[in-house]
């Protein structure tokens, strides 16, 4: 019978049969190694975040993905909006100017109180107008000015009229006016200028401070509306 050679029986059979093993475990592994590195610099993070609208996915192919105007040179989002124009909102005459720093003797509270708008004689019932375009925010009746009518305005400007007929109603609230637009008519409401001859009482804000409607009308509507003659 034929004898078989065990393994343990020839030694340098067996060391060389380990180093084959060993030599292909070693090229796998650098093999791997490379396959893995390469793999990681494909999968490297960018170095800016991917741009999105908040509409997209997070991989910058959503609505905003370069092919609207994004630089600020372009496109009508930039365009500067046109100014409001101010009328006057009454025809008549400035009878109490804006004064925040100099108070002013009411002759109905007998007492020195500062003025936070301009009061426009004119004749009861006169027909009120807006003094720009906006919308009607608020409609109320102010403890001392009396029914008031508010419109906000582009630019953070709210203007406000006063002293008007409670028993007229032209606007409601979330209403939009053009300017010219008739919001009510002069009435006598206000309970603090009740001893002043027939007006309307017209204030302005401007980013939440009182602000001279007189700084906002027109040169064109203080000369034909107030009677001011503007200086060239």
């Amino acid at each position: 019978m034929e004898k078989k050679i065990k393994f343990t029986e020839n030694p340098n059979f067996v060391k060389t049969v380990y180093g084959v093993v060993i030599a292909v475990l070693c090229i796998t592994a650098i093999i791997i190694g490379i396959v893995a590195a390469n793999q990681r610099n494909d999968g490297e993070l960018p170095e800016e975040p991917p741009v999105t609208d908040g509409t997209g996915d997070g991989t910058g192919e959503g609505e905003n993905n370069g092919t609207g105007s994004t630089d600020g040179n372009g496109g009508d989002e930039n365009k500067e909006p046109e100014k409001l124009t101010f009328i006057s909102p009454v025809s008549g005459k400035v009878v109490e100017s804006h004064s925040l720093t100099q108070p002013v003797y009411s002759e109905t509270l007998e007492e020195w109180r500062i003025h936070t708008g301009i009061d426009i004689s004119t004749a009861d019932g006169a027909p009120v107008f807006a003094a720009a375009g906006g919308t009607v925010s608020k409609i109320y009746n102010d403890a001392l000015l009396g029914h008031t009518v508010e419109i906000t305005h582009e630019g953070d400007i709210k203007t406000l009229y006063s002293n008007l007929s409670a028993d007229d109603s032209y606007v409601a609230v979330g209403d939009e006016v053009s300017v010219g637009a008739r919001i009510g008519t002069v009435g006598d409401t206000s309970v603090s200028e009740l001893a002043k001859e027939s007006h309307l009482h017209f204030a302005v804000i401007e980013s939440g401070a009182s602000v001279d409607p007189l700084g906002i009308i027109s040169d064109e509507a203080k000369e034909a509306s107030l009677g001011i003659k503007i200086e060239d």
